[in-house]
């Protein structure tokens, strides 16, 4: 997390953090933060983890099953990141999570172990880890999970699982499936820039 961007630093609105899939980089996520938040400050930070020719946020076992070690890690580390933001004054109100496949679990693990730092967060394509141990209560933080029926990457199960484990811990999870694969497609992008306005709307 020490390479970054942030779009729209100036603007008052309550501050989105774009998380990109694995293999993939800070650019990523650049069109989607303009179409969804383009009046609002978007943080895209890069994975620390080399992968696939890109980065990711945490890592994985040869098996492709999460390291749930290096994942526990990661996230005090972005706190940490998060923190530092606060301090340049980079980032002066909770911001909102928006995580894309690695990205996503970040976001979610990050949301179960922190929900103090952060004001709600967007899921595409999730897959719950086991974070183990007692959790904080979520406080009826909005969640958006967006799941896909031909997902190549994905079992049906996995968003199911983030939105029991969410709502269990109090979220006010919406949850949106569509008949597209690993990929958002731009109906997608509509439901969450709708989302984003909706429950974060200055």
């Amino acid at each position: 997390m020490l390479h970054h961007v942030i779009r729209r630093a100036g603007s008052s609105k309550r501050p989105a953090i774009f998380l990109h899939g694995s293999g993939q980089d800070e650019t990523t996520l650049e069109t989607l933060a303009a179409q969804v938040a383009p009046d609002r400050p978007a943080i895209l930070p890069r994975g620390s983890v080399m992968w696939e020719d890109g980065h990711a946020f945490f890592r994985r076992h040869p098996d492709r099953s999460l390291d749930l070690d290096d994942l526990a890690q990661q996230v005090a580390a972005f706190q940490i990141f998060v923190a530092s933001l606060k301090r340049a004054r980079s980032v002066t109100r909770q911001p909102v999570l928006v995580g894309y496949s690695n990205g996503a679990i970040m976001a979610e693990s990050l949301l179960r172990t922190a929900p103090e730092h952060f004001a709600g967060a967007a899921l595409i394509r999730p897959l719950s880890p086991d974070l183990g141990g007692a959790e904080p209560a979520l406080a009826q933080k909005p969640v958006l999970i967006l799941a896909a029926t031909e997902d190549e990457r994905r079992a049906r199960a996995d968003a199911e699982t983030s939105r029991e484990r969410l709502t269990r811990a109090g979220a006010m999870v919406e949850f949106i499936e569509s008949p597209v694969g690993h990929t958002f497609s731009d109906g997608e992008t509509e439901s969450l820039a709708d989302w984003l306005n909706t429950h974060f709307p200055d």
